[in-house]
């Protein structure tokens, strides 16, 4: 099993530093495991992410997976911010409810050029845990490696 250069506050703080757009999405309340096989995310969603008929977006569910996956890569790579997803494919099985998601990212291969994971996205009441039994979509998304400095 590789070894774990940053963990979840090592990952929060190195975006914070170098993408504070986006340090919310990263900070304690929203990734909340990180192993060196596995990352876990969660993040509430509102009215900007949910589509007509009151589901929330593909694009944010893609997001939420990106972001997961980035999580791991950093965890395995240590800050390493010019790595770049290489490939993100997904399948929407269900509608997802307006509220919480969680994504688990699980790692497939670290490679010397390539990090290959897949993601489960799924649908949660706020403050609950989601039924891990009823994905919303689920990712396949590669990491270039090669390109970290």
């Amino acid at each position: 099993m590789p070894e774990l250069l940053l963990d979840a506050a090592g990952v929060s703080a190195f975006i914070a530093r170098v993408w504070p757009q986006a340090a919310p999405r990263y900070g304690p309340d929203s990734l909340i495991h990180l192993d060196a096989s596995r990352a876990r995310m969660r993040w509430t969603t509102g009215e900007t992410e949910l589509r007509p008929g009151g589901t929330v977006s593909g694009p944010t569910m893609m997001q939420i997976a990106d972001s997961v996956t980035y999580a791991l890569v950093l965890g395995l790579l240590g800050e390493a911010a010019l790595a770049v997803t290489t490939h993100l494919s997904i399948d929407f099985v269900r509608r997802p409810a307006p509220g919480d998601l969680v994504a688990d990212a699980h790692l497939k291969k670290l490679g010397r050029s390539l990090i290959v994971m897949s993601v489960e996205v799924f649908s949660a009441p706020p403050g609950a845990e989601p039924d891990l039994a009823r994905p919303v979509a689920i990712a396949s998304v590669t990491y270039s490696s090669a390109l970290v400095s």
